[in-house]
């Protein structure tokens, strides 16, 4: 590294260096984490969003091509608060250092400091005693030092002193800090990250072996670790940590930020070349990804679960936890009672990206399923976001059953059993079962799953009773149209035509393995009814039914006139009612209705 000036080359090198220095402090980070919510995941975010840069970025010679190139990886992989102020001080850094292939050292201080109020600026309401203040303090120190003419290495570290100082005084500026006893997490990366510039200059770029390592290597399954006071997510207000990253040329982003602002807190908005990213904690992320959509097109979105998280670490029910995806019907209500975790699928529709309830509703899917032509696609979890699912997960409990949607309907299985790999190494963590069942009948094997576990039962054990359990789960679904099935290429164009013209009212259900059948029909709804009547009656008698629920595309008078129904034959409520998943909807359309069963064990 010269002392005079710097190119691509130093740029490179000192951030592979940081990234190398934090990435072995993560679990202290996530650890000391209480600020602005203490979801235990701050390092799991830096990491994220440092990772994204060096295994994408080439070291070239020209100082503006490389931050350039960090500036578009950071917007790209940003996650957590932290992680998108980071990003928009790099952001602001490649703009400032725009056509220029080596750097003074003089200009590269002022560089530094002019990029700290881009990172204020991204936030709807700063904060001191955070990353920001020690980003300043940083800059302020390096960017002084350069103006006196001192060399690289005194500027910077003049620069790491600062910031360490800057950072042990972060309690006296935010209470929860105070009160927990720790200095803010993010601050802290920050310092990690300097610091490992700081052995850069000491013992030079990261050996080639080493760096290989570094960029090949998956993520490491992190320890437990956390500390924090179990009242901190008493008063939680809002429930996602919502991220939104927009391709838009969009440049008043004040704009973007005043309206977001009714829909949570902890607002972020930051910008790069031709694209920004919100990050908001809100309890309607599908309003926030419609916003965003308004600006431009969406490329990324993603909403985590802040109160399942806070379950996770502070009021863990059982020792295994229960994973399902959002197809198995369920109310939140239970989801939150029993503990139940959701990877939720992804709905692709034209040039649009949706999460399957999360940024997309039941109500809002069959608006736009009546307004478009297209017909929407789903997708196989991405390995990324199972990987870092399970991560959360297996940091935080002693073992994990998955229940996704039957194998033969879906590669989430595969997917599911390819992660869990891993951690079944040295021993049986995880279990990912064919649930062979979707919907209602998916959702009551979940729920009673998750009572079991709740009450204590062991992995082995809970994987036994699925196996026992799912082979007396039944559903009966009754669609109001083919016409979606015909579109999906579920059933052939001339079958959905004689339909039609049939009037023909068909039951769904599904065989052994989980794949759709035409269990029986009628020719009207009326004759619908008396035949859903027999079946259940039928049931009830031999062998009897311990459990059932009523699930609906977005026509709740209907499920409950099944629900009166069924409540008459069987003499007990249903366990719940219900909407059903929009990629089940997908393919029923509005107005379907299903009935799921539990049938008890022969006598």
């Amino acid at each position: 590294m010269t002392e005079s000036s710097i190119s691509g080359y130093e740029i490179f090198h000192g951030f592979l260096s940081g990234y190398r220095n934090i990435m072995n402090h993560r679990d202290h980070i996530n650890k000391i984490n209480v600020f602005p919510v203490p979801d235990g995941d701050t390092g799991n975010n830096m990491i994220h969003t440092f990772r994204s840069i060096v295994d994408n970025l080439e070291c070239r010679r020209s100082a503006s091509w490389v931050l350039e190139g960090i500036a578009y990886y950071s917007l790209n992989g940003a996650r957590g608060n932290s992680g998108i102020i980071i990003s928009q001080y790099l952001n602001g850094l490649a703009r400032a250092a725009a056509n220029r292939q080596t750097i003074t050292v003089r200009e590269f201080g002022t560089m530094l400091l002019d990029a700290v109020s881009d990172a204020y600026q991204a936030m709807d309401q700063p904060r001191e005693g955070t990353i920001l203040t020690v980003l300043q303090t940083w800059a302020g120190t390096v960017n002084r030092a350069g103006a006196v003419g001192e060399s690289l290495t005194s500027m910077l570290t003049r620069g790491y002193d600062a910031a360490r100082k800057a950072l042990k005084h972060t309690p006296d500026q935010l209470s929860v800090l105070k009160d927990n006893k720790v200095v803010d997490a993010g601050a802290w990366g920050f310092v990690s990250f300097i610091e490992g510039i700081q052995r850069l200059l000491r013992d030079g770029p990261v050996p080639i072996s080493l760096r290989r390592k570094l960029l090949g290597a998956p993520e490491p399954e992190l320890t437990p670790s956390h500390v924090k006071s179990p009242d901190a997510y008493r008063d939680l207000e809002y429930r996602y940590c919502t991220e939104v990253l927009v391709e838009s040329s969009e440049e008043d982003l004040e704009a973007v930020k005043a309206q977001l602002r009714a829909l949570g807190d902890s607002l972020i908005v930051s910008r790069g070349a031709g694209r920004f990213r919100i990050h908001i904690h809100s309890n309607h992320p599908e309003s926030v990804v419609n916003l965003g959509r308004s600006y431009g097109r969406v490329l990324q979105q993603s909403a985590e679960d802040m109160l399942r998280q806070e379950q996770m670490i502070h009021q863990r029910t059982g020792r295994v936890a229960v994973l399902t995806d959002s197809i198995a019907d369920i109310p939140r209500e239970l989801l939150d009672q029993y503990q139940i975790h959701v990877l939720n699928h992804k709905l692709l529709w034209d040039e649009d990206e949706y999460l399957d309830r999360l940024t997309i509703s039941p109500v809002s899917f069959y608006r736009i399923q009546n307004e478009r032509s297209s017909f929407p696609g789903t997708t196989v979890p991405e390995r990324g976001r199972v990987d870092s699912l399970l991560a959360m997960l297996m940091e935080n409990c002693d073992q994990l059953i998955v229940l996704p949607v039957a194998k033969a309907l879906s590669g989430t299985w595969q997917q599911l059993s390819l992660a869990a790999e891993p951690y079944n190494r040295s021993e049986k963590r995880i279990e990912v079962v064919d649930t062979c069942l979707n919907s209602a009948a998916q959702g009551l094997l979940v729920l009673e799953i998750a009572k079991a576990a709740e009450s204590g039962e062991n992995l082995d054990k809970l994987v036994r009773r699925v196996e026992e359990l799912k082979n007396r789960v039944r559903i009966f679904v009754s669609v109001r149209t083919f016409k979606f099935m015909v579109k999906g290429g579920r059933v052939s164009p001339l079958k959905g035509l004689a339909a039609k013209l049939l009037n023909l009212k068909p039951i769904v259900s599904l065989d052994e393995s989980g794949r759709g059948i035409a269990f029986d029909k009628a020719f009207s709804y009326r004759g619908l009814i008396r035949k859903i009547s027999f079946l259940i009656d039928e049931i009830n008698r031999n062998p009897g039914i311990v459990d059932y629920a009523v699930v609906h595309a977005d026509d709740i008078n209907r499920a409950r006139e099944f629900a009166a129904l069924a409540e008459s034959l069987i003499g007990k409520p249903p366990a719940y009612i219900t909407e059903i998943s929009p990629v089940i909807g997908m393919h029923s359309g509005k107005g379907a209705v299903a009935i799921g069963l539990i049938e008890k064990l022969p006598e």
